[in-house]
């Protein structure tokens, strides 16, 4: 029995250690100068280069809901509690209503047209061809045209938006 739970530790503590190193590797891809801190402009540069779709205000509002330090910028610690926020039960409900919201027939697929309204309602303006074409290669994971919940629900950028309507 005591084996079965040293095992159970062990099996716990690796998949922490491999979550630690997804959070690590996501905080690399946001930080790109490598100083240990998320900026403004980081932030917005990985929104736009995957179709990102939010308001110079929504990316403010993102880093203010983390930023104990007010400083602006999202440090590694802010950057994990973002992370976990990012996995709570209300994000779960967020992110169910965000994409009914954007699937207008009901049929849990979102098609092109649906994105791109889905889309303009953030951006407060339809998106360009370019936002809408890299929306849809981030998110549609097995390239069949639609985006799945499932496919939606996995995306880092995606839960980010749930954080906009707490």
């Amino acid at each position: 029995n005591s084996t079965t739970t040293n095992l159970l530790h062990l099996l716990s503590s690796h998949v922490k250690m491999a979550e630690n190193e997804m959070i690590k590797a996501a905080f690399k891809k946001f930080d790109a100068d490598n100083n240990g801190l998320i900026t403004y402009d980081e932030l917005e540069a990985v929104f736009t280069e995957i179709g990102g779709f939010a308001s110079k205000e929504n990316l403010r509002k993102i880093i203010q809901s983390v930023d104990e330090d007010d400083d602006g910028c999202i440090n590694f610690k802010e950057f994990l509690a973002l992370s976990m926020k990012l996995q709570s039960s209300s994000t779960e409900k967020n992110l169910n209503k965000l994409f009914s919201g954007m699937d207008a027939d009901g049929d849990r697929f979102l098609t092109r047209d649906e994105l791109s309204e889905g889309m303009a309602k953030f951006l407060g303006h339809p998106p360009s061809a370019e936002q809408l074409d890299a929306a849809l290669k981030s998110l549609d994971v097995n390239q069949d045209g639609k985006v799945s919940y499932k496919e939606f629900a996995d995306s880092f950028l995606c839960r980010l938006h749930t954080i906009l309507d707490e």
